[in-house]
């Protein structure tokens, strides 16, 4: 017997946030909101966007942010980190956890008045599973039947996806796969009506992602001015139009959007926790916190034989005072992290790598690291806390032997460093592992190593992955969270990742804005904005 979730209300709008730039562009307007709409508002994006608004690309926080007013998938993360329906009416889980059915919602149709349906699901899945299309999240495909022969040329189509008629949709794993829905469940879907005849090889790059002219969410692309802003309007054709006619998103430096939210200029906008008292101080402004459900950490390129070794890593947790970090960088809005799962989802017992520079020199020394070697750590600029945490991270790991460069580079310049494997280090946040623990998977598989998913570190650890794929297979909630704790135990020892702190979403609204509900974190994505009123 299957399981079936299902829900009547329509909305559900995933993910935004965005870049470091100056703004300029068009000034809030203070008139009504209203499905007429007459209105404008200004949100924040925290990056400058790579402007390819693509689901096929690497995962770019201020370039998904703004595909939340315009994408949607079969379903969405909620502000309570619940999975939720959105394109999908209801779903059914098989009792052996290896088939999902999604119930399309009936009468949808694309902005260009094109009728949606699940040819549309099946095409973008098909895509998104092709490593031919250059999916970045490929890799997060390979449980479902048929994909593995598919990909070897066996096969001419992936036995495990089907649109049995045009209303549903259904995806077959080859074992039971819990994580599954969370992990795929939420891709955005793409208009086969324009992009079908595109050869496979060649669609990541057609010129529809920069400038995207079917969309299926509340809110439609009308342009996007280099470091100024992308300007979304309202989808008459969505099911609930969205109440606010105009929004532009404006990247800038997190000051600028500060003071900005004191004139007015913007009306959305994640701040530093060193602004609290300012923002605090605006009459105008109401401030919302969300616990987050990602964090902040730096990648070290384990494809260079220095960071292959765990007492490396090891050694540079030591060396950093991260509760230092959070206390006085974010005035205590963030927790220190010390796993890639989410904090709530962990067991005690796991090493804490508390500050302590001569266990630091101790493993470097062990591991024959060469003081005189230079690292460069590079970090898209323009984020208060991100900023100062840099900095810091090169004065503590300089005290330890450790001799650092930093190099401030843009959002779009990240991908190339990946795909050539050339970094030393990366700092950068993101993520959501509150949802379900088989997301870390993403992050830690040796099978999601860059380009195939989203391990861009290049770790791997075949015990983890044996821990990780029992724990997601494993239908019984109390024996699953045992592994999984068994999973984190291990993957905390790798310490695959430098883990710093899971920062605390604090975002400023405007309180003519009705309907706003916080992200967890400032790349996060927007929730609902279709219910978004002045």
């Amino acid at each position: 017997m299957a399981r079936r979730f299902r829900y009547g209300a329509f909305g559900v709008a995933v993910l935004a946030a965005v870049s470091a730039a100056a703004c300029t562009g068009p000034a809030a307007d203070s008139g009504s909101g209203g499905a007429s709409g007459k209105s404008a508002i200004n949100v924040y994006l925290y990056q400058e966007p790579a402007g390819i608004f693509s689901p096929l690309a690497p995962s770019s926080g201020p370039d998904n942010q703004v595909m939340s007013f315009l994408d949607q998938g079969l379903l969405a993360v909620d502000p309570n980190y619940k999975l939720q329906p959105q394109l999908a009416q209801s779903y059914d889980v098989s009792r052996d956890a290896k088939t999902f059915t999604f119930h399309l919602r009936q009468g949808l149709k694309w902005s260009d008045g094109q009728p949606f349906t699940s040819q549309d699901v099946l095409f973008s899945y098909r895509l998104l599973a092709d490593p031919k299309s250059t999916s970045a999240t490929a890799g997060s495909y390979t449980a479902v039947e048929g994909v593995s022969d598919f990909v070897s040329g066996k096969a001419k189509a992936i036995s495990g996806f089907s649109a049995p008629d045009d209303a549903t949709f259904v995806i077959k794993a080859t074992k039971p796969d819990i994580g599954l829905l969370a992990q795929i469940g939420t891709a955005y879907v793409m208009p086969k009506h324009i992009l079908g005849d595109v050869p496979v090889a060649q669609v990541a790059k057609n010129s529809y992602f920069r400038a995207p002219t079917a969309t299926l969410g509340p809110y439609k692309f009308v342009d996007y001015k280099t470091n100024q802003y992308v300007h979304v309007t309202a989808n008459p054709g969505y099911p609930s139009p969205a109440k606010i006619k105009d929004v532009y998103l404006k990247p800038m430096t997190s000051d600028v959007a500060t003071a900005q939210l004191g004139n007015g200029g913007i009306d959305i906008a994640s701040f530093s926790p060193a602004d609290l008292k300012t923002v605090q101080g605006f009459d105008d402004v109401a401030v919302q916190e969300k616990p987050g459900a990602g964090f902040v950490r730096i990648a070290l390129n384990q494809t260079k034989s220095s960071f292959k070794d765990v007492r490396v890593r090891q050694a540079f947790l030591y060396a950093i005072d991260r509760k230092a970090l959070v206390d006085k960088v974010l005035g205590g809005k963030a927790t220190v992290q010390n796993s890639d799962f989410f904090a709530g989802n962990t067991p005690s017992g796991i090493n804490e790598y508390g500050y302590d520079p001569q266990k630091a020199k101790s493993l470097l020394a062990a591991a024959g690291w060469d003081p005189n070697r230079t690292v460069e750590l590079q970090w898209v600029p323009g984020q208060r806390d991100r900023d100062s945490t840099t900095t810091i991270v090169q004065s503590q790991l300089a005290a330890v032997g450790v001799k650092v460069k930093l190099k401030q580079v843009q959002a779009a310049q990240i991908a190339p460093t990946y795909d050539k494997k050339s970094y030393d280090m990366t700092l950068y946040g993101g993520g959501n592992y509150a949802v379900d623990s088989w997301n870390v998977n993403v992050i830690t598989a040796c099978d999601q190593q860059y380009p195939k998913g989203g391990n861009i570190v290049w770790f791997c650890d075949k015990k983890l992955d044996d821990q990780m794929a029992k724990a997601n297979g494993t239908a019984d909630a109390a024996q699953r969270k045992a592994l999984y704790d068994q999973a984190v135990l291990e993957e905390n020892s790798q310490a695959d990742l430098m883990w710093l702190y899971d920062p605390t979403g604090l975002w400023a609204v405007n309180k003519r804005i009705k309907g706003f509900q916080a992200p967890g974190s400032q790349d996060s994505a927007f929730w609902n904005p279709a219910g978004w009123s002045l």
